[in-house]
């Protein structure tokens, strides 16, 4: 019995000659357009830095002297790794949507449009493991929701070291008048002058100590960086300095009264302790120490006053 060819059958084989002749005269590679899909790749996010030069040019002036610039020389690893990632876009994000967009602002991370919290944790992916930035989310100005901005620009830093706003102590008077107007006194130590910064005895970025002073809770190591002469160790050491720190005695920003003292006569700072010296219950207090009739300084006898390796009484 004779088959019958019909539409179904002679179709396909039609088509099946077809892709034979074309395989043949070399027009058609079996599984070339599907090796072309999976070869395709969508273009990198990334455009590097020289294209975001050619509309932020002014912006790249403030930016190519600084630190964050070597980011874009590969002298730090980017954090993806992507090779075409430059300093601008590892702060920014990827710039292309943005490029493609025509600047649109919503197609890049824009830091005036980031929260004070989204700003410092932007920053922090990079600075937060150095001992200097570690401590800035329990910090003080954290707190007060002071954040990196505040006192840095990346793009148009007064002072190309730390990219800050304005050189100290000027950035530090923004918020803290009352430390400038210290500062203003009589007897004080020469920030002003600009002898010291700020930052020598506060660590701006957070400390565990209060007021993120850098040193223990005596303040003996960030005095005793310069008045190395009152630190010791002695044999016979002056316990308040030791338990409570300098500033039992002394106004560390500055004071209207010689050596930074919190009283104006010497005899008033040893009386807020030694009130009581020389006296009992039946006995006055011996001439020498009676206040009422002798004044001169407790420190003409006691003139190791921060500690001594002879005399328990601090005599020499």
């Amino acid at each position: 019995m004779r088959r019958s060819f019909t539409s179904r059958t002679i179709v396909p084989a039609i088509l099946i000659a077809i892709a034979g002749s074309l395989c043949i005269a070399g027009f058609v590679t079996p599984g070339r357009a599907t090796e072309q899909q999976a070869g395709t790749k969508a273009p990198s996010p990334f455009i590097g830095a020289n294209e975001c030069r050619g509309c932020h040019a002014g912006i790249f002036r403030g930016v190519e002297p600084t630190q964050h610039w070597k980011i874009n020389l590969g002298a730090v690893p980017p954090s993806t790794h992507d090779p075409k990632v430059s300093s601008c876009e590892s702060c920014h994000g990827p710039g292309r949507e943005h490029a493609d967009s025509l600047g649109d602002p919503a197609k890049i991370v824009s830091f005036a449009r980031l929260s004070k919290k989204e700003v410092a944790d932007r920053c922090l992916t990079c600075h937060q493991y150095s001992q200097e930035h570690g401590n800035f989310r329990r910090s003080a100005h954290r707190n007060a929701d002071v954040t990196c901005l505040d006192c840095h620009s990346v793009h148009h830093a007064e002072q190309t070291r730390y990219l800050l706003r304005a050189a100290q102590p000027q950035v530090c008077y923004g918020c803290h008048a009352e430390q400038k107007a210290e500062f203003a006194r009589p007897f004080h130590h020469r920030v002003d002058e600009g002898l010291i910064t700020c930052t020598e005895c506060h660590n701006q970025h957070g400390s565990p100590l209060r007021r993120q002073v850098r040193s223990s809770a005596s303040q003996d190591v960030v005095c005793g960086k310069c008045h190395t002469e009152t630190i010791g160790p002695f044999v016979f050491e002056h316990a308040p300095q030791k338990t409570n720190g300098c500033m039992t005695c002394h106004s560390p920003h500055g004071s209207p009264n010689p050596r930074l003292l919190k009283r104006n006569n010497v005899n008033q700072v040893c009386l807020e302790c030694h009130s009581g010296i020389g006296v009992s219950a039946s006995l006055q207090p011996t001439p020498f120490h009676n206040q009422d009739t002798q004044f001169q300084a407790c420190t003409m006898c006691h003139v190791a006053i921060h500690g001594s390796n002879a005399s328990q009484r601090f005599l020499r």
